[in-house]
């Protein structure tokens, strides 16, 4: 009997040993791969130098929200991430971790909004990556919108093409108009007349990228549409697949968070409903809500502190939020320096 207890100990401590060997080696090889993102000028955000409201630290404390900011950069290639590129699409990824949703806000690029930190002028939101990199983005979209980011992600427009292909492709419901402009940039199609297509790398970016024929608010319809579409198609893949996509992609990715937030992400993301992405773009108004500043090109905001409580209201869905002073005083000041907001 003792003998037999002693075999039964042996099994389970080899069972015990390769389960730690397994998880170990799992970790290694994720850490491998993390490895891969891009390093070159990695830019660390502490909560002290990220232009956080001391009232949106304390409110922040409130909610199980994590907000990391995306910047689509104008750039291509590995490795190219230089501050001389803007911003062509700046969002900020919400993972509410109590409903277990994500949420997506995007920016209008060319609003007029205060740069703080080492630059302390007013440009538009998607100058701000080009001024001063992500340090700079980040700084401003706290500034302007009472949020309480310190974590970054910007790929180049390789990283979606390259995700796009590796995924076989993305369907999207495209007009007419939006599969004739394609086609002048693309030999993939043809005037096929409105439809459910199948975008490539080459096709998903120029769709992407449209806003001649509307505004740049449907632009960022798009690239809500192509996000989805991406989510749709991973959801589906296996952790094999899922691993040798993110290796692939992950040499055009720059970011700043720690091997240690990336897997606990990746992980906690699993759990949440990747079919049903919310999305909102700011100001809410859209083309009502803005106006053309006379000084700097661009567009004013109809309330630059009512767009904080939008954007609060819906990555939160906290209806009785009140702006900071920063926000309060921001607006009154560009205001003075601009003129007021005029609607022709």
């Amino acid at each position: 009997m003792h003998k037999k207890k002693r075999n039964i100990i042996i099994i389970l401590s080899v069972i015990v040993a390769l389960i730690v060997a397994i998880f170990v080696g799992i970790n290694i090889y994720v850490d491998s791969l993390i490895d891969k993102t891009n390093k070159e000028d990695v830019e660390v955000i502490e909560i002290d130098d990220a232009e956080i409201a001391e009232e949106v630290i304390e409110q922040s404390k409130a909610h199980n929200v994590i907000n990391i900011a995306l910047f689509g950069a104008d750039n291509s290639g590995v490795g190219d991430y230089s501050s001389e590129n803007r911003s062509d699409a700046m969002k900020i990824v919400s993972l509410d971790y109590d409903l277990k949703k994500i949420k997506i806000t995007s920016v209008e690029r060319d609003v007029v909004a205060y740069f703080p930190g080492n630059y302390q002028d007013y440009g538009h939101y998607n100058w701000a990556y080009w001024f001063g990199g992500p340090t700079l983005a980040v700084q401003t979209l706290n500034y302007n919108l009472d949020l309480d980011i310190t974590r970054y992600v910007t790929f180049s427009f390789d990283a979606l093409k390259k995700t796009i292909d590796l995924l076989g492709g993305v369907s999207i419901n495209v007009s007419n108009a939006e599969i004739n402009w394609i086609s002048q940039f693309t030999s993939n199609y043809k005037y096929l007349g409105d439809g459910i297509y199948t975008l490539y790398g080459d096709s998903a970016l120029v769709y992407c990228r449209i806003r001649s024929l509307d505004s740049d608010f449907v632009r960022m319809n798009r690239q809500n549409n192509v996000i989805n579409a991406l989510m749709k198609k991973l959801k589906d893949k296996s952790v094999l697949e899922l691993m040798d996509i993110f290796s692939q992609i992950l040499p055009y990715i720059s970011t700043n968070l720690t091997k240690t937030e990336i897997k606990s992400y990746l992980v906690d993301v699993l759990s949440f409903n990747l079919s049903e992405i919310s999305t909102y773009k700011a100001p809410e108004g859209e083309y009502n809500d803005i106006c053309p500043c006379p000084k700097l090109g661009g567009y004013l905001v109809r309330s630059y502190s009512n767009m904080a409580i939008q954007v609060h209201n819906f990555i939160y869905e906290d209806e009785n939020y009140m702006p900071s002073e920063t926000v309060m005083e921001n607006e009154k000041r560009t205001y003075e320096r601009f003129g007021p907001f005029t609607k022709e």
